[in-house]
């Protein structure tokens, strides 16, 4: 396989200066004042002009999307199957930040869905009651990119943080072509159509679907992860579901029923 490394644009914008440069100095130079001199002044302006204009749509070629989808597949995998040799089985929280902390952190659990009173600096916590592995989300690269380069501000209030979050992955990042996310009694249910993403999605999912809860990636982790900033709680993906023929995902989102653990809630001193 092929891929031309060259911008159409820009070539061509350079190609028509080249040309205009051309005929001007070939109508400098002879100097003939009559109709082939004005003749070719003109097209050198117009060449100009042109040139000009297609230099103005120049940018660097984008990334395939597809190809993009399938540059963190095996990190993703190598992640999930050390973490069922490990014996761990459970679906991943994403924990807020608390106290000074800004990290968003990311926690496995062992099986079921306890989650530690409190966190040690360690990414194998072995607390009896609760033990898992810590890790960092995925997403959380780019959530803090788009805090530092885009002064990204995460709402505290569900019906704010959740068009924020449509307007983030369809707008901003133009991940998908339409995002939309409903509470459904104790669940928030994310469909996202048109994900430019989707090859890496199935690709995961075709090895085994429980990556998809155990450890997200792509807009499933973005979302996660600004679920836990803005509203200040745990949340862990439930369900995901893919229909092919729309390049479309359904993901069920939930929060703990009860109050959130020591270090995780609102108002909280960590």
């Amino acid at each position: 396989m092929k891929i031309r490394p060259h911008n159409d644009y820009a070539l061509s914008g350079i190609v028509l200066l080249s040309a205009a440069l051309v005929l001007l100095a070939i109508g400098a130079f002879t100097d003939r004042k009559d109709l082939s001199s004005a003749t070719l002044f003109l097209s050198g302006v117009a060449c100009f002009l042109t040139g000009v204009f297609m230099l103005s749509f120049s940018r660097s070629d984008p990334l395939d999307p597809e190809i993009a989808s399938l540059l963190p597949i095996a990190g993703m995998l190598n992640q999930c199957r050390i973490c069922a040799d490990l014996g761990v089985r459970g679906d991943a929280w994403f924990l807020p930040p608390s106290g000074e902390e800004r990290a968003i952190r990311e926690f496995i659990p062992v099986q079921g869905l306890e989650i530690p009173e409190s966190f040690p600096d360690f990414s194998f916590l072995t607390d009896p009651a609760s033990p898992g592995i810590l890790l960092t989300p995925s997403a959380y690269p780019l959530i803090d990119y788009l805090e530092r380069k885009g002064g990204l501000q995460v709402p505290s209030t569900e019906p704010e943080l959740l068009h924020g979050i449509g307007e983030i992955c369809e707008d901003v990042l133009e991940l998908a072509g339409k995002v939309v996310i409903e509470r459904d009694g104790e669940t928030l249910v994310m469909r996202v159509e048109g994900y430019r993403l989707f090859s890496g999605c199935l690709s995961i999912a075709s090895h085994s679907p429980k990556c998809c809860t155990m450890h997200p990636c792509g807009i499933c982790s973005l979302t996660a992860c600004l679920l836990a900033m803005g509203l200040r709680t745990p949340w862990h993906l439930e369900h995901v579901r893919f229909e092919e023929g729309r390049r479309c995902l359904v993901v069920v989102f939930r929060s703990p029923a009860g109050p959130a653990p020591t270090g995780e809630g609102p108002g909280s001193s960590g």
